[in-house]
């Protein structure tokens, strides 16, 4: 894990905040958001415990822009040669600036999963210190296309893959998988060359989506008022609930997702915002025949990402592509990113859903 920028310990800041809340007297419901936050159970995790159920590739470069661009690989032993395990790609979260493929949320999520006969690829992509937007998208899509195309090399099924990402990675998820063969292409991955050369063509495409609590109204979360206002949060609790993120290292920007776009969402157009809303994404590539199902899950004391956002994207997708291929699952108690949106029922939940696809 990220040692400069533990998302989880994050969290923790909500001691603060719920000082504030009960000495301060505000409304019910920020003082059981907090308090749920600081009292959220924690699943037993080694972080050094070995796996013997299978294959594990540590550290595969997908792409030679960056260090960063790499992935953690892991295949389960499969019963045949017609049985290989489907691919289910994880992005990490961590406001664009922290974390890695080895941070806490992916380690539950692939190892779930890979003990249930997924093949799992956690990926790593370049923070917003490194490179800002549309770099992290790029990584992503380029990730899964480099999967795609060495699905024979490494025995697994790429035909259906399924993609998860949480919070930030959410973002990062949901882009990937609401846009086109055209957009957010700036990565060749590696091999992309030779695959060319051969007339053949990845487009990233997945047949499922994971989102968790993702941060999908990008700009929003930081405002005044809007989605806080509606849930009885002050924006008090957000800040200091959040008060990991080291102002000093956002070079005087506003926000971390300021930051990474390296613009004030304020100064942006209509016409900017479509080069990022995941909501446009939906409309001009999406319909009720093409693109992915989807899966969103986000608890109901989350504050660090209002759970409207979710509520919102959800509405949107039943419009779009219908009801039948889309879930929305509010997880009632849970904050954001806590264990307990991984438990075993909530994961099987989500293995039931990918399997319908």
């Amino acid at each position: 894990m990220n040692g400069k920028y533990k998302i989880a310990a994050g969290i923790m800041a909500g001691t603060v905040a719920a000082a504030a809340v009960l000495t301060a007297g505000i409304n019910h419901k920020a003082a059981y958001a907090v308090f749920r936050n600081l009292t959220a159970r924690k699943l037993e995790l080694d972080e050094h415990a070995l796996w013997s159920g299978g294959s594990v590739f540590e550290r595969v470069p997908y792409a030679d822009d960056s260090p960063s661009q790499y992935l953690d690989l892991y295949i389960p032993e499969s019963g045949s040669d017609s049985e290989k395990p489907r691919l289910f790609v994880m992005v990490h979260g961590g406001g664009f600036i922290g974390n890695d493929s080895q941070s806490r949320q992916p380690i539950l999520m692939y190892r779930y999963f890979r003990d249930h006969g997924y093949a799992c690829a956690s990926v790593n992509y370049r923070l917003a210190q490194e490179a800002p937007f549309p770099a992290a998208c790029d990584d992503v899509k380029a990730a899964v296309r480099f999967l795609q195309s060495h699905a024979e090399e490494y025995g697994y099924d790429a035909s259906r893959p399924a993609i998860w990402g949480e919070s930030a990675g959410g973002y990062l998820a949901v882009t990937e998988a609401f846009s086109n063969e055209k957009e957010f292409m700036g990565v060749r991955y590696l091999g992309q060359d030779e695959d060319e050369a051969a007339g053949k063509f990845y487009t990233g495409e997945a047949a499922v989506l994971i989102d968790y609590y993702g941060a999908v109204d990008l700009g929003s979360v930081w405002a005044e008022g809007g989605d806080w206002k509606e849930l009885g949060i002050p924006k008090v609790v957000v800040d200091i609930a959040n008060s990991w993120i080291d102002k000093k290292m956002l070079e005087g920007y506003s926000s971390v997702e300021s930051y990474w776009m390296r613009r004030e969402f304020g100064d942006m157009t209509e016409e900017d915002r479509k080069t990022f809303d995941p909501h446009y994404f939906l409309d001009e590539n999406l319909s009720r025949e093409s693109g992915p199902a989807v899966m969103i899950v986000h608890g109901d004391c989350d504050i660090t990402v209002p759970y409207l956002q979710s509520q919102r994207l959800y509405d949107h997708l039943v419009r779009i592509i219908g009801e039948d291929r889309t879930k929305f699952l509010l997880v009632h108690g849970e904050g954001h990113a806590t264990d307990m949106l991984y438990s075993d029922d909530v994961l099987a939940r989500v293995d039931a859903f990918i399997q319908r696809f």
